[in-house]
């Protein structure tokens, strides 16, 4: 009876459609070379049910556009009550609900002095990758202007 009762969940999330790609956000990107390293987040997904699905740059003399989407793979549930009310007092992102997935794409030519741009027209941090990803945010963190 347990088996019969376990196929029918599993066949029930399986049959779901998958969630179409979204575009993310990028707040740091990290640079060594021509290798860029984005740093894609939601408000809306949890870390854990985020998977990378295209980073893509596109480059110009003075500026590089990146833009990234994402995708969420975990099975969507029905909200609790409590969940529901809550959320119409404190909207998703105040209650600290969200996640990011690093992202690498390479350029034609290394970054140089371009400024990198993401989907919006914003200019996103830069940092050049010195040691451990905790040695590189630290610094870039700390610097006002890293590169």
């Amino acid at each position: 009876m347990l088996a019969i009762a376990i196929s029918v969940v599993t066949g029930m999330r399986e049959s779901r459609p998958i969630e179409p790609p979204f575009a993310a956000r990028i707040d740091t990107v990290e640079v060594e070379g021509r290798i860029l390293l984005l740093h894609a987040f939601t408000l809306e997904t949890s870390e854990e049910c985020l998977k990378a699905e295209k980073a893509e740059a596109a480059e110009s003399e003075m500026s590089v556009r990146v833009r990234a989407t994402l995708r969420d793979i975990c099975p969507t549930r029905e909200r609790t009550l409590l969940e529901k009310w809550l959320e119409e007092i404190w909207p998703r992102f105040h209650l600290g609900h969200g996640g990011g997935v690093p992202m690498s794409v390479t350029l034609d030519r290394p970054l140089g002095h371009r400024k990198v741009i993401d989907e919006e027209g914003r200019e996103v941090r830069v940092c050049p990758i010195v040691g451990t990803r905790v040695k590189t945010m630290r610094r870039c963190l700390m610097s006002r202007n890293p590169l």
